[in-house]
């Protein structure tokens, strides 16, 4: 018991008791109203710790494991995405391609064109371009 000088009421402090018997044994004992007492043996002690980091461990593989799971989902969707957004583009290509030809046909260029009678094709024999040959 603690008295402070200058105070009309005495102060009490908890104590930690260990005991050197054949048994390990951690007594808390607090001195109030309700006086508590805890022995705790040393198999006890050994497997709450073994508990408590099991869980730890437990829990950090589950969070670890769930993070994983979002970072393939993530990749996965963003794989879609691309695919997905090239398709798009050659949509849009196309539509902007037939577009073009449309708007080809309906010019007053194109309206007062007059369409060939008999085309005539050229077929090629070789290369387009060639060493010219000289005759002296």
């Amino acid at each position: 018991m603690l008295h402070a000088p200058g105070h009309g009421k005495p102060k009490y402090m908890a104590q930690l008791i260990l005991t050197h018997r054949s048994q390990f044994h951690r007594a808390i004992h607090t001195r109030s109203a309700f006086p508590l007492t805890l022995r705790v043996g040393r198999f006890f002690l050994l497997f709450s710790m073994t508990l408590m980091i099991g869980l730890l461990s437990f829990v950090y593989l589950i969070k670890f494991t769930e993070i994983h799971t979002k970072g393939y989902q993530l990749r996965k969707l963003e794989i879609e995405r691309d695919r997905l957004m090239t398709a798009r583009e050659m949509q849009s290509t196309g539509i902007a391609r037939m577009k073009s030809l449309n708007e080809i046909r309906q010019s007053d260029v194109t309206s007062r064109m007059i369409p060939a009678r008999n085309p005539v094709f050229i077929k090629a024999d070789g290369n387009v371009a060639q060493l010219p040959v000289w005759k002296p």
